[in-house]
């Protein structure tokens, strides 16, 4: 089984933009990442959702996407 969660694109003040995702409801996700980043200048949530074994995050946990 697999769990669909939230992504968040971030543009800090800097310029500099990155993606995150966490393990909350989608109507959180955008404060939960604002938590974690410094400096936010653009946070927008995406529809698209991040697949992954629900024991891949804990509930709460957000992290940087590298690709």
């Amino acid at each position: 089984m697999m769990v669909r969660l939230p992504i968040a694109a971030v543009v800090t003040s800097d310029g500099r933009r990155s993606y995150w995702v966490a393990a909350v409801p989608p109507d959180n996700a955008t404060d939960a990442v604002a938590q974690v980043v410094r400096h936010v200048r653009v946070i927008k949530l995406l529809e698209h959702r991040l697949r992954v074994k629900p024991d891949v995050l804990r509930p709460g946990e957000v992290r940087q996407l590298s690709f």
